[in-house]
């Protein structure tokens, strides 16, 4: 690599699987000239990261030594209330969540030591600011400032197994070929990273957020066997039409032209794939290891939700933690922020089809629909 100068690609699932983005992207994604252009500069920034990452594990062996004890992950469909749950638990003095420079910038030399954060944090956030600019509508959707918690979906760029190239792009078929692949190594990568964060800044015990951990929640449990997870379950009627305006709004800088009913069937099956494998998992996990979440609850009464996951996973008592869940619960119910405006009919989407596709699910769980939330 001309910009690194270092050659250890690790193991070779990255390499197969940045073959098959970039043939997905190139036969189906509908990218814009300026597209292209942004998905190469991402790419390379990613495959910088790896190669930086791989060099850093060999260079300070000490790193792969490092504890990840008790993770704390979130899961669940995308929409389903992940972000503000990870970022009410984030807050607590015992947990730690990774922020989005550190995502962005796991490794930025080969001695991640010398580095500078406030330098990180600057170049994070102008990223932001060109992102504001060509996608207005998606701030709005979900925020990613640079000092807040962040999904670890950047960890898993790093292994060219993350979810932007199907999130961005129609590239379908990477999305489907994911599902069928052993994506244990890109676990270990991922496990690998958080201990590359630990080693630099030590401390507390993590709580980490990504819809698609859904997906593999097979190979996160056996990455991580004492993980807890926190799935989160909202009513599909609500969180399949937010699924496909989040990522219409991110294809729109980038593509073309966006078939929006084609999206929805996509989302639709694909959601359905991440819930039965997800489900399936869970059959095998340790009663224990699964807390169930329903988004309604979290919406009406999340001190009362917090409450449940803390005596679940036994974390320490904090007045301080407990008030400011409190006021950041009333805050949110009087702010009125850019509204994130989306209708089920945009995309195709049926609401009898999906009560039939998810009836099960739906009676399970007592996902009850409220038109609006």
């Amino acid at each position: 690599c001309g910009k690194t100068h270092l050659e250890d690609w690790g193991h070779q699932s990255a390499r197969q699987a940045l073959e098959v983005l970039l043939e997905s992207v190139h036969r189906e994604g509908k990218l814009t000239y300026f597209g292209r252009f942004a998905l190469r500069q991402f790419l390379i920034a990613k495959l910088c990261n790896r190669l930086r990452i791989i060099e850093a594990l060999k260079r300070f062996p000490e790193i792969t030594r490092q504890k990840i004890d008790r993770p704390v992950f979130i899961t669940g469909w995308y929409r389903c209330g992940t972000t503000y749950l990870h970022n009410l638990l984030a807050t607590h003095p015992e947990l730690r969540a990774p922020l989005y420079w550190e995502l962005m910038h796991p490794c930025p030399t080969v001695d991640p030591r010398k580095v500078n954060s406030q330098k990180l944090i600057h170049k994070t956030n102008l990223a932001n600011r060109i992102h504001r600019y060509l996608a207005p509508g998606f701030n709005a959707a979900h925020a990613m400032p640079a000092e807040k918690p962040e999904e670890c979906l950047h960890l898993f760029e790093n292994a060219a197994m993350g979810t932007t190239a199907f999130f961005i792009t129609e590239a379908k078929s990477m999305a489907w070929w994911l599902l069928d692949q052993d994506i244990g190594p890109a676990y270990h990568f991922y496990k690998d990273q958080l201990k590359l964060l630990n080693w630099l800044r030590p401390g507390r015990r993590w709580v980490l957020k990504w819809p698609f951990h859904l997906w593999h929640l097979d190979s996160l449990i056996e990455a991580f066997p004492d993980a807890t997870v926190i799935h989160l379950h909202r009513d599909p009627r609500e969180a399949l039409p937010s699924v496909c305006s989040l990522a219409a709004l991110a294809r729109s800088s980038f593509c073309e032209s966006i078939d929006n009913e084609g999206l929805g069937k996509f989302w639709l099956d694909y959601c359905e794939a991440g819930l039965q494998r997800g489900l399936t998992a869970r059959e095998k996990a340790d009663e224990n290891q699964v807390i169930d979440i329903r988004y309604p609850d979290l919406k009406k009464n999340p001190l009362s939700v917090i409450n449940q996951i803390q005596n679940t996973i036994n974390l320490g008592e904090s007045d301080a933690w407990t008030e400011s869940i409190q006021a950041n619960s009333k805050a949110r119910e009087k702010k009125v922020p850019g509204r994130h405006h989306y209708a089920m009919a945009q995309f195709g989407l049926d609401p009898n089809e999906i009560q039939e596709r998810f009836s099960k699910y739906i009676e399970d769980y007592d996902l009850i629909h409220a038109s609006g939330a």
